[in-house]
């Protein structure tokens, strides 16, 4: 118990003095010279410019809400309330926000409506630029009466920039302040920085203790970070069961606001979609079938990556056309689009149901059960009607359309419309609709075969459906299964298997929706703005956001980070992209052992790293490198057939290595050809031939048979006159060709 007091005390201190005196960094300070306390947001008008400081500003990134609620979830099983872990923890998870914790003062009605308002425009702006800063002006007004969240969205917008000019040295002083009152957010965000080393020296003791404090006041970035740190070991002894808390926590607050988000908006709703951009692999992957539908090589500045993917104007305006013209499926994707706001369609439930009226009375079974859906619920634009509600559902279940099975179902099952209770025909719709493979029958099935909606348990057929759900990306589903093997229901209990799956979850929060707005910044060239958001979500464990900081270090066109650390920061974030299953930061990691970029070179590490890369992700690039070193014998023994088996599979894994794989195949024939006649003895012909020396150097060591290493090197003694044919021959061909 004194030990405990003790250490809690040290925590304590340390934690007092990295807030009272923080290390700047000088080259960043010096940058930063002309900020100061008494400098203030311009507020006198919204218009096209962010609210921002005194200086000039770039067009601003978007912001979304990154708030999870804290609440706890309800129990979704028995068993899974009897983890032992988990009734070690319920106080921790109950804890209330990073707003509630600090002693806050009186709010006036005015800031609180200015917050809610700002709020509701950040959730609603999606790729609408203009409205978001509207909306951080808000959320500075409200800051400035003193509401608290209001205060956290201004320092997290000023260091992302998101609304805001970026400001690092700003954010450090709203970060240290926040903490200062024991905010758990500016906590995170002194945490951040210093495990990022923005502005500050990089400290990793710092950032562990930030963080900690953080996450005990329930912020759930904090709680991720911390996740993520015992998951891998980074900073930290690795510990499954302490990363098994951290993301449980995280994973509960997602998947209620999942089910809440179900629960408003009908059980067809899936969720936000979240294009995840890799900035490595779009270099290699200019063109292709989504280009085309989706116009992504049109995609500039701010308009790119909001939605996931942006529809193409030309190929959404073909779908008005073709739907005018009475096409259904035209019709039933239109409704789609409307009902769900996706893909950079304004959501529009009057226009959906304009076409999914057409498209049912055409007699599509999936607009019927769209438009079923839409009278069962009601909104402004269609009034509840239960009568027409059950004749369209029951009519597209009829013509076994899943999404219309799942909802009469449902109907059933909760005794909706006026409809009574009947377990049987709501297992009887459930179980067909399931057979189709909907994910979201699957998953309500699961729930029932846990032992919950009067169904007996049966973990067996409950662990079937939750992972079929999940094979299609049920955020809910994989959540449960989480639990399932948290606490070895149904299945033998595994750590390590739990703390992925919570993992998984706790990665679809409302905060991976920044991957968009950084990916909007980078397409826009704001680079700083996109790399800053890129290392807050690689701090919390995100693979592609490793890879894309490390990515953009290497592009070298960032501020933020000293040129001279470019390669050492971007060697260990593609150590950890690489550790979470990256085959292309893998094959980078290999390049920076070879080269010796931000370490040693070492070619035994670098083949490596190939070998991981070709033998468990069948990489291409990496078989290619592998036969190359084994070709010249770097890191590996020298072995031609070795070498040339390597390159015939990267020839074999992808038809891009062809042409580079018959380069090299040609080289490694002139090698072994030259080996071959070294063998012979022809070589000393061929030296005279070619300009070689006449006679080998010898040592008092070397035996007679030794040759000049020169010629055994030096190929392109051969290959020289064999490309001068080939080009002669070009221009005597051309040169026909042009007297034609």
């Amino acid at each position: 118990m004194i030990r405990t007091l003790l250490i809690s005390l040290s925590l304590f201190c340390l934690l007092v003095f990295c807030v009272s005196g923080p290390e700047v960094d000088s080259r960043e300070q010096n940058k930063e010279n002309s900020y100061s306390d008494t400098s203030t947001y311009d507020t006198s008008e919204y218009g096209d410019a962010a609210v921002t400081p005194t200086e000039p500003t770039n067009q601003q990134q978007e912001a979304d809400d990154v708030d999870s609620p804290s609440e706890e979830t309800e129990s979704h099983s028995k068993d899974s309330l009897s983890m032992s872990w988990l009734s070690s923890n319920e106080d921790s998870s109950e804890r209330s926000s990073p707003a509630k914790t600090a002693d806050k003062p009186s709010v006036d009605s005015e800031a609180q409506r200015l917050y809610l308002e700002g709020m509701k425009m950040l959730e609603e702006a999606d790729s609408q630029m203009n409205v978001r800063r509207i909306a951080f002006q808000l959320l500075y007004e409200a800051s400035e009466r003193g509401h608290l969240q209001a205060r956290e969205w201004v320092a997290l917008g000023t260091l992302l920039g998101w609304g805001f000019y970026q400001s690092l040295p700003r954010a450090h002083a709203e970060f240290s302040q926040l903490a200062l009152e024991g905010n758990p957010r500016g906590q995170f965000g002194l945490g951040l920085m210093y495990a990022t080393g923005l502005l500050v020296n990089a400290s990793v003791p710092h950032s562990l203790v930030y963080f900690t404090f953080s996450a005990l006041g329930g912020d759930d970035l904090a709680e991720m970070a911390m996740a993520y740190r015992y998951w891998t070991g980074t900073g930290l002894e690795e510990s499954c069961e302490s990363a098994l808390t951290y993301y449980y926590r995280v994973a509960k607050k997602v998947a209620k606001m999942v089910s809440e988000r179900q629960q408003s908006s009908g059980v067809t709703m899936l969720g936000p979609l979240v294009r995840r951009a890799r900035l490595l692999d779009e270099v290699d992957q200019n063109a292709g079938l989504l280009n085309l539908l989706f116009g992504l090589n049109g995609w500039t500045g701010d308009e790119a990556a909001m939605g996931g993917l942006t529809i193409n104007e030309d190929l959404f305006q073909y779908y008005q056309f073709m739907a005018d013209k009475k096409n259904v499926s035209a019709q039933v994707g239109l409704g789609q689009f409307y009902y769900h706001g996706r893909h950079g369609v304004e959501k529009n439930l009057e226009k959906a149901f304009y076409y999914f009226s057409m498209a049912a009375e055409a007699g599509s079974a999936l607009a019927k059960a769209y438009l079923g859906e839409m009278y069962l619920i009601g909104s402004e634009a269609v009034k509840a009607d239960h009568k027409r509600a059950l004749k369209y559902l029951h009519e597209s279940a009829e013509e076994d359309n899943p999404i219309g099975q799942t909802a009469l179902a449902m109907v059933y099952l909760h005794g909706k419309a006026g409809v009574s209770v009947n377990l049987a025909k709501a297992l009887e719709w459930l179980l067909k609709a399931a057979d189709q493979g909907w994910a979201d029958a699957q998953l309500i099935l699961g729930r029932m075969f846990m032992g919950t909606g009067g169904v007996s348990a049966n973990h067996k057929l409950a662990l079937k459906y939750f992972t079929m759900a999940s094979q299609q990306g049920n955020t809910l589903a994989f959540f449960y299964l989480g639990e399932m093997h948290a606490t070895g229901v149904g299945v033998l209990r595994s750590c390590s298997m739990a703390a992925e799956l919570f993992k998984n979850v706790a990665e679809r929060g409302r905060w991976s929706k920044w991957f968009m707005y950084a990916h909007a910044a980078y397409r826009a060239q704001r680079y700083d703005e996109a790399i800053v958001t890129y290392l807050l979500l690689a701090e919390l464990g995100y693979e592609v956001a490793q890879s894309n900081v490390a990515f953009m270090l290497e592009e070298g066109k960032v501020t933020v980070v000293d040129k001279s650390e470019f390669h050492a920061r971007a060697f260990v974030q593609w150590q950890r992209s690489a550790a979470q299953g990256s085959t292309s930061s893998r094959v980078k990691l290999g390049d920076y052992y070879y080269y010796g970029w931000g370490t040693e070179v070492n070619y035994a590490k670098a083949a490596q790293q190939y070998r991981i890369a070709s033998e468990v992700h069948h990489n291409s690039q990496a078989m290619f490198n592998l036969a190359y070193m084994h070709e010249q014998g770097l890191g590996l023994k020298r072995d031609i057939h070795l070498a040339k088996r390597y390159y015939d599979l990267a020839a074999e894994s992808s038809l891009d290595a062809k042409i580079p794989v018959t380069l090299a195949l040609l080289k490694l024939s002139v090698s072994f050809g030259s080996e071959y006649l070294r063998e012979f003895g022809l070589v000393k012909f061929f030296s005279r031939m070619f300009g070689g020396t006449s006679e080998p150097h010898k040592t008092a060591t070397e035996s007679p048979k030794t040759i000049d290493p020169r010629i055994t090197l030096d190929w392109d003694y051969y290959a020289i006159p064999i490309l001068a044919g080939l080009l002669l021959a070009l221009i005597v061909y051309l040169w026909h060709e042009r007297r034609r």
